[in-house]
């Protein structure tokens, strides 16, 4: 049995509901061989990718952004897979013969030459099933005969040490990125300024991220309270509660001149001050980063 009629055998018993044996027409099979087999790492602390050429259809991508899953996305050339269903296989090489095919994941795909993408645990299983030796493989209907199935196959020749390396990089990311940082509120109960545990924890997460971004030009910090007593006792409250947060970040070593802080009492609650929820929203410090492109 020739390795076409391996593969066609192989992708069909495991797409089942795809498109039967009897009326399948043909198998396109698109994966790197022995001597072109390749695994690109690219990172730093705020990503990681581990890119794999497929030739003649386009790029697949482990990537790892800090504080987000690993995702892993295939970038096609141009419009090979149609639309419809693409499954998401890990199976033995060809040298290694009757170890049945797992299917991770089954996705909805639009086809025009679009990305695949697959998140969280599926692209981990991905990642597991090449360091255990397996390939894993996007399946679905060819763009000009839905008869026919296009299957993506990763290698794992040459992934090893690229792996060990991604692995190293993945190590060293941030906690955080700029999206899940930028924008922070610190919570206050009534009449008091003091730094809970929490407001601590985010603060450092803060301060850890502005040492390793220098796009990041300024932190402006801003002291609410709720309408609760005077307007100038509101006052002072907020300013105690923003001094706070501006000492905290001073001497977990975030630059002075990178500090704006400001404070406003009563005058710009988030929201109502009507009801017991509301004044807990708004005894407030808000903390916002701002990058040099920042617009």
């Amino acid at each position: 049995m020739g390795i076409t009629q391996q593969l066609l055998i192989r992708s069909f018993f495991v797409l089942g509901t795809l498109l039967p044996v009897s009326q399948a027409s043909a198998l396109t099979h698109y994966q790197s061989n022995i001597t072109d087999s390749k695994w690109l790492l690219s990172g730093n602390i705020f990503s990681c990718s581990l890119t794999h050429p497929v030739p003649n259809y386009g790029e697949g991508h482990f990537i790892k952004e800090a504080g987000e899953p690993m995702k892993f996305v295939l970038k096609p050339e141009n419009e090979k897979m149609g639309p419809g269903q693409v499954y998401i296989i890990s199976q033995a090489p060809n040298w290694s013969p009757g170890i049945k095919p797992e299917t991770l994941d089954i996705l909805p795909y639009p086809g025009y030459g679009l990305t695949v993408e697959v998140g969280g645990r599926v692209a981990e299983k991905m990642l597991t099933s090449l360091d255990k030796g397996r390939q894993p493989a996007l399946a679905g209907s060819a763009w000009e005969n839905r008869r026919e199935t296009v299957e993506v196959s990763l290698s794992n020749i040459n992934f090893a040490p690229a792996y060990d390396e991604f692995r190293r990089c993945l190590s060293s990311l941030l906690p955080v990125n700029y999206e899940q940082i930028a924008r922070t509120a610190a919570l206050f109960p009534s009449g008091h300024a003091d730094l809970t545990e929490g407001t601590k924890r985010r603060l450092d997460l803060v301060a850890l991220y502005v040492s390793n971004d220098p796009s990041v030009q300024y932190i402006y910090i801003d002291g609410h309270s709720d309408n609760v007593g005077s307007r100038r006792d509101n006052r002072e409250l907020s300013k105690a509660r923003a001094e706070k947060v501006t000492t905290y970040l001073l001497k977990k070593g975030v630059p002075v001149d990178k500090i704006i802080s400001r404070y406003h009492g009563d005058r710009y609650p988030a929201v109502s001050n009507n009801s017991a929820q509301g004044r807990d929203r708004n005894r407030r410090v808000t903390i916002r980063l701002e990058k040099i492109n920042d617009e």
